[in-house]
């Protein structure tokens, strides 16, 4: 295995949209040209919101889809189910045993998520996320991991807990670094002071699926500013035209904000005519892709071999330290 190692999941819960894309998908198709990667779908984590089991299953493969849709390519990136491989309920079950809990009450996310349901009944998978996550991150050894700032908190714990089992048990695990490439902080169309988020609601967010009318429709209702360029919706839309827009057109409505002489109708126009042109091979890909889910079916289980030979080493390994298998 090459000396850097890059590992990544994005939850199976709908339609990925467009920050989804340009803060994720896209880092990771730059990345499989330069490391060993593995990507999976992270279904288990996907379990710790409200959900519909009779959708479950499609969304995974819709996931797997966009994955290979948007450039991830099986032959060079490792692309896995995450629910298939128990390794990972395995050794996150083992680590829980090495962390203190009140590492775990101290995680932002779960503080958000928790105040959000009803008091005292928040699950305990929402709780034991971060452990799961150590888990996923752990049974790889990469050098590095490619987060937003946001979840920087995990990969911190996941070090943690490396940390704890190593100083009883000897060297096992290393020590991931996170990874921050350069991604674009892509904002709700209605609400420019929050990340774009599918729970925000679907107006908010522009998914890698819509069809050319849905997005010409969505950025119509974008809020911009006055006319000066400066309000934080406006900021966002000209942030999109530069990723999906050529440079001239997006240098273009640069200057005509600055100039306070952009037009407002023009910029959502232009953009969803580059947004729709930019999707359009994704979006064919993605159908021919999921019009044969046998194939589709049959690259995830060719990832997920891949992984379990890597993900068994380090469970042995852990397993042995332990006492719960024969040391060498």
């Amino acid at each position: 295995m090459p000396a850097t190692t890059i590992l990544s999941g994005i939850r199976p819960t709908g339609n990925l949209h467009v920050g989804n894309y340009l803060g994720a998908l896209q880092n990771f198709v730059q990345l499989q040209d330069r490391h060993e990667c593995f990507f999976f779908i992270a279904d288990l984590h996907a379990l710790n919101e409200q959900f519909d089991a009779k959708e479950k299953y499609a969304q995974v493969l819709d996931t797997a889809a966009t994955f290979i849709a948007a450039g991830l390519d099986p032959s060079r990136s490792t692309i896995f189910v995450q629910s298939r491989l128990p390794a990972h309920a395995q050794l996150a079950v083992t680590l829980a045993n090495f962390i203190p809990v009140g590492y775990l009450f101290r995680m932002t996310q779960y503080k958000e998520k928790a105040g959000k349901q009803a008091q005292g009944n928040a699950n305990a998978g929402l709780l034991y996320y971060p452990v799961l996550m150590a888990a996923d991150i752990l049974l790889y050894q990469p050098t590095f991991v490619p987060v937003g700032d946001d979840q920087d908190q995990h990969v911190e714990l996941s070090r943690d807990i490396a940390g704890f089992f190593n100083k009883r048990f000897g060297p096992t695990f290393g020590l991931p670094k996170t990874l921050h490439t350069e991604t674009p902080r892509v904002m709700s169309l209605l609400d420019p002071t929050k990340k774009m988020s599918k729970t925000l609601g679907g107006n908010h967010c522009l998914n890698l699926d819509d069809p050319p009318a849905v997005i010409t429709k969505k950025l119509s209702r974008a809020v911009t500013d006055t006319g000066d360029g400066t309000g934080a919706g406006a900021k966002n839309l000209l942030l999109l035209l530069e990723h999906f827009a050529d440079h001239d057109t997006a240098q273009r409505f640069q200057r005509a904000a600055k100039e306070k002489t952009i037009r407002y109708a023009d910029l959502k126009q232009t953009l969803a005519r580059a947004i729709s042109d930019y999707l359009k091979p994704i979006q064919e890909k993605k159908t021919a892709l999921l019009a044969n889910p046998d194939h589709l079916e049959e690259l995830l289980a060719a990832g997920a071999v891949r992984a379990d030979s890597v993900a068994q080493k380090t469970l042995s390994a852990v397993f042995q330290k332990i006492g719960l298998r024969p040391g060498d």
